[in-house]
């Protein structure tokens, strides 16, 4: 990814926040300048921390200005890494706050994306189609207070009002919306996007395995396989499949990765680090304190060096004897 600005976007839960902090450690690791920002802290180089305006004019023209300023004063040497400010921010004022149409957020969002074009900015969105259940997933962490707040946020203006929403289930009505018309929006600018998404389609995973030059078992044997993966990650660039990981695990004590593919083409540019990095951070969300796991993995000839780059280590025969296998026919 040849670019001065990333850009980590999704809704709540999605795991933004850590994905970004990855990005930036693995680029540091690449020896590369890198500033890493997270949502909401005062001295943000592009952002505001208190979104008290008092109308949406007067917001868009300090938010604008304050893009323009980071622009010119941005080092070309540096990779910037921001949380959730592109889509986020302007879709939880724009939509939530003032209650306007999918069509004013772009047109909004489209005057920022123009304005950061000279740092070659590059979304990455984590998708999480299950909205419930992100949210869900972070209710622990949160808090009540937390909760309390964002579900008077959301219902008590704008969109929220608009179509009469009320409590937790208004809450969550609200964010599935703003995940369509985020996703709509993304879409719709010229802007370069990945995604990470848990919807890997059997036309995308036998396109993937071609891609690399495998042989395809049958459709139906590759529909069960993703079907019945303990959890499948897989990234686009746009729309189109750059990636996948899918996992076998039994959330205890094991996991092992049984597919994991980078279309040629994306491979050198961190997209299959990203990727497995991702699914690494969701291994671990699935840990209690001090519990350990071990992910297991055979590796094609020739790619030891990346999966060692990601911390793995060879076990070699002397070690754990010999690894075996036994292929069945009917």
């Amino acid at each position: 990814m040849k670019t001065n600005l990333i850009i980590v976007e999704g809704l709540a839960g999605s795991g933004k926040s850590t994905t970004a902090a990855t990005i930036a450690d693995e680029l540091s690791r690449k020896s590369k300048k890198v500033v890493c920002v997270d949502e909401g802290v005062s001295e943000h180089p592009a952002d505001y921390a208190d979104y008290d305006f008092p109308d949406f004019e007067t917001e868009r023209e300090k938010i604008l200005e304050k893009w323009q300023s980071f622009v010119q004063s941005a080092d070309k040497d540096t990779i910037y890494v921001f949380n959730c400010i592109f889509l986020q921010n302007p879709m939880c004022e724009t939509m939530m706050r003032f209650g306007m149409s999918e069509e004013e957020s772009r047109n909004y969002i489209s005057e920022i994306a123009e304005i950061i074009k000279p740092l070659k900015p590059v979304i990455i969105y984590i998708d999480q189609p299950n909205v419930k259940l992100a949210i869900d997933s972070v209710l622990d962490e949160r808090g009540n207070d937390w909760l309390k707040a964002v579900i008077d946020y959301h219902v008590s203006q704008g969109y929220g009002k608009q179509n009469n929403l009320c409590g937790y289930d208004g809450y969550i009505k609200c964010l599935e919306e703003r995940r369509l018309r985020e996703r709509n929006i993304l879409r719709s600018l010229d802007i370069e996007y990945y995604t990470i998404c848990q919807d890997l389609k059997v036309e995308e995973f036998v396109e993937l395995f071609k891609s690399v030059g495998w042989k395809c078992p049958s459709i139906e044997q590759m529909d069960l396989a993703i079907k019945n993966s303990t959890k499948s990650f897989v990234v686009r660039h746009k729309e189109k499949a750059a990636a996948t990981i899918n996992w076998l695990g039994d959330f205890g004590m094991h996991w092992f990765m049984k597919d994991f593919i980078v279309r040629e083409e994306y491979q050198g540019q961190m997209i299959g680090t990203l990727l497995y990095r991702f699914s690494e951070n969701f291994i671990k969300s699935t840990l209690k304190d001090n519990q350990k796991v071990c992910i297991d993995l055979r590796a094609e000839k020739g790619k030891e060096p990346f999966y060692q780059g990601l911390g793995f280590r060879i076990m070699t025969e002397n070690v754990t004897g010999s690894g075996m296998e036994k292929m069945l026919e009917r």
